[in-house]
């Protein structure tokens, strides 16, 4: 099949709604569906192309992708930005796909194997470095919103058995910052109290693995339903900030003055102050997030008073990736996906995505 031909038959499919072709070997098409930003008033929207399969070169993957999990991230890039133009740029920090072809060089992947992108692509271990933030696949990389993806041998993880593709694509960006925020600010210890901030995919993700390490877990929220949600994924009090606006008192209240030993703040400068205030003596910290703006207060003489600790999150590393992993399989955990929507109807998923009136994770299945 020459490339014009092949092109148009792609062509075909997009507008059709379908993926590229298959070989009959098994090999992928020369041409792959990507979702990408285009200019629109008033700043950028996704649309979908076409571009050709890259090559695979000797310590890289080529990866048949199944399912993308959206982010709040991913609703930033819309936005304008006059220093820069985004035009092209491929959405996405999370896929989970096959593995269908490996360059000479690769010993670590295997053809067949069922695997998930890691967020960074150069951070396999060790602490953070801002280095990292060069390597940032949909953010300072072009992302994975792609039919085919190619990526290094070391930016892949195996998908845990067990999981779906849909449930594995949530996992490199709401997973790891979660698994992070629950086991790096301090090691938790069977009943002890931590509080999650809100239902979306990071707060979801830290409610569970808290949960199965025997945590006591208090969640807010200012839906009812999703507080009934919680309960039900194991959390165990809910707080309706629209009931209880100083919710930090109401944390004392019911940990009978303790506190909370570890806090996960998603809110970022709104809720940063009522953080500290309801912590432990002793208590940790993770700052997640900034869904009302970065740059809050942070109080220093209430962490002093208490001996407490902050501790800024971003994400996590390959080797993080893998025992969050191991722990997801040893006690079975399942991702809540909240929907999952096929590829043809990206822009309702982004019109989901901005209602914020889901639970965990909103899917889109590429094949």
């Amino acid at each position: 099949m020459n490339v014009r031909l092949s092109t148009f038959i792609a062509l075909c499919a997009l507008c059709a709604g379908m993926a590229p072709p298959i070989t009959a070997a098994g090999a992928p098409a020369r041409t792959t569906r990507e979702v990408v930003l285009e200019k629109a008033p008033g700043g950028y929207r996704w649309t979908l192309t076409v571009a050709e399969v890259p090559k695979v070169g000797p310590h890289q993957v080529l990866i048949r992708v199944h399912a993308v999990a959206l982010n709040h991230d991913d609703l930033d890039l819309l936005a304008p930005d006059p220093q820069h133009d985004h035009s092209g740029h491929i959405i996405g920090s999370d896929a989970a796909g096959e593995v269908i072809a490996v360059g000479a060089d690769v010993t670590s992947v295997h053809r067949g194997e069922r695997v998930t992108n890691t967020y960074f692509a150069n951070w396999t271990d060790g602490p953070f470095s801002s280095k990292n933030l060069a390597g940032m696949y949909g953010s300072s990389l072009n992302g994975v919103f792609s039919d085919y993806l190619v990526l290094p041998d070391t930016a892949v993880v195996p998908i845990p058995e067990g999981l779906s593709y849909e449930e594995a694509a949530t996992l490199p960006t709401a997973g790891l910052t979660a698994w992070s925020a629950v086991t790096k600010g301090r090691q938790l210890h069977r009943g002890d109290v931590v509080l999650v901030q809100g239902t979306g995919g990071v707060s979801t993700f830290a409610l569970q693995f808290a949960a199965a390490m025997g945590a006591r877990v208090i969640v807010t929220s200012s839906s009812e339903s999703k507080l009934h949600r919680a309960l039900a994924l194991g959390a165990s009090d809910g707080l309706d900030y629209r009931i209880a606006p100083q919710w930090a008192d109401r944390v004392r209240e019911l940990t009978h003055s303790h506190g909370a030993d570890l806090v996960i703040d998603v809110g970022g400068k709104a809720t940063l102050g009522q953080s500290v205030q309801c912590l432990a003596d002793a208590g940790s910290l993770a700052i997640v997030g900034g869904l009302t703006g970065y740059d809050g207060a942070i109080s220093a003489m209430g962490l002093l008073m208490k001996g407490a600790r902050a501790q800024a999150i971003f994400v996590g590393s390959r080797a993080d990736f893998r025992r969050m992993d191991d722990f997801i399989a040893a006690h079975h955990l399942h991702p809540v996906v909240d929907r999952v929507f096929p590829l043809e109807q990206h822009q309702d998923a982004v019109k989901y995505l901005q209602s914020g009136r889901f639970v965990g994770k909103i899917v889109l299945r590429m094949q």
